[in-house]
């Protein structure tokens, strides 16, 4: 009768003489508990034979499975009764390679089709290994494009286009789809005119919908600049608990029922010059015209603004400003109240204010252009209003030298022949 670890070693001989696949498990670093590496198969209760995952459609794998089975259950009670053991091992081990040749491939197995995720975030770290004695060897920024190779919990391992590899939290990664997602985004503003450029306040994560819960991908960082395209007003809920007229009352307080306060906040659609876009809080970022005109604001919010005209003083350009603005007032369900127009006086060596009206309600967008006069291009600009009734239409302005006045549609229509907006 063959000892244990004889007859262990006869059979693993038998499957894999020169020992390759233990081998080749132990050239590549693996391990027992890597499941996606090796498969472990279950000779007998208590014998277990290690075979790497490159073999897993060969003839010894299947060979190995049905072997197994019969062991179970045909040899071993026949054992436990006669002892017919040896005389039966080789001619079923012989019957379990016939049986798993048609499972065979001779054929390598095909590579794996690379996952990818996409960085979100600025500066994003990216660690050479986990644990305390971690270090950076780099960051990555939003839209970046890595490979992932393994995960662990709250952490993925990477490989970056330029062949760092190194670890990044999963938080900071985003899937194709999500990736998919901004993209049409990106697509169905593009034909939105800018209404002015804003200056970040401090780092902004975009939204791909104007609501503090929706998934976010790009990341502005403080003191970037973006185009504002569009403004929505969104319902911001907060519980606060009822006040009791007890106080002192455990029973009342613990019994207090929560009350859904609704709040408003603005959202602004903004792009930067890598046509990224999507939505952000209006109070991370601030309108950024030139400091001459931005002293006046006088505490309003602005809105839009834009350069309308340009004439030289003295060997210097000074532009001729549009903005619109509003009060600070959140959740304001129209996007602006009041326009003002900025022209240079070369007399004073000051902005001053050519036109000013108040008390609009203002709708996204405002186009600027031109109309050609005897002394050149003169500026023009459109804007779109509501009326008492509910109504939206639109408001046309000429300027004549360094004033602004307000033009019926019917003159507007012999202006620009075809009555299109500039």
């Amino acid at each position: 009768m063959l000892s244990e670890r004889s007859r262990k070693l006869r059979v693993l001989k038998t499957v894999d003489p020169k020992h390759q696949l233990v081998q080749t498990a132990r050239a590549q670093g693996t391990s027992l508990g890597d499941q996606k590496s090796l498969c472990l198969i279950g000779m007998e209760p208590g014998t277990m034979f290690l075979v790497h995952s490159q073999f897993r459609r060969s003839c010894c794998y299947n060979a190995i499975w049905i072997y197994s089975a019969v062991r179970t259950a045909v040899l071993l009670p026949c054992r436990r009764q006669s002892g017919c053991l040896p005389r039966l091992c080789w001619p079923a081990l012989v019957l379990c390679f016939g049986l798993a040749a048609g499972g065979c491939s001779t054929q390598p197995p095909s590579p794996q089709t690379p996952d990818f995720a996409y960085v979100r975030g600025v500066d994003v770290p990216l660690l050479d290994q986990l644990g305390p004695a971690s270090s950076s060897i780099g960051s990555l920024n939003s839209g970046d494009t890595v490979e992932v190779l393994g995960t662990r919990p709250r952490w993925t391992h990477v490989r970056t286009a330029d062949g760092r590899t190194g670890w990044m939290r999963s938080r900071s990664l985003a899937d194709r789809g999500l990736r998919d997602q901004f993209h049409s985004l990106t697509v169905q503003s593009s034909s939105l005119p800018s209404q002015g450029t804003a200056l970040m306040r401090r780092d902004a994560n975009l939204h791909l919908k104007p609501d503090r819960a929706s998934e976010t991908f790009y990341r502005f960082a403080e003191g970037g600049e973006a185009e504002v395209l569009a403004h929505r007003v969104a319902v911001r809920s907060t519980a606060r608990r009822a006040a009791t007229q007890d106080d002192n009352s455990t029973e009342a307080a613990a019994s207090a029922a929560e009350v859904a306060v609704q709040t408003f906040e603005d959202w602004l659609l903004v792009r930067d010059s890598e046509a990224r876009t999507g939505w952000m809080l209006e109070s991370f970022a601030d309108m950024n015209p030139p400091f001459e005109v931005a002293q006046y604001r006088e505490g309003l919010r602005i809105r839009a603004w834009f350069v309308i005209h340009s004439e030289m003083d003295d060997g210097i350009e000074r532009p001729w400003y549009l903005w619109a603005t509003i009060r600070r007032l959140a959740g304001l369900p129209y996007d602006f109240d009041e326009i003002r127009v900025f022209v240079w006086n070369p007399n004073r060596d000051r902005y001053e204010t050519s036109y000013r009206e108040r008390n609009l309600i203002g709708i996204y967008p405002i186009q600027v252009g031109s109309r050609p006069t005897s002394r050149g291009p003169s500026p023009t600009f459109t804007l779109r209003v509501e009326d008492e009734t509910g109504k939206h239409l639109a408001k046309h302005y000429v300027m004549e030298a360094r004033r602004v006045r307000p033009v019926s549609p019917a003159f507007w229509d012999t202006v620009h022949g075809t009555g299109e907006t500039p």
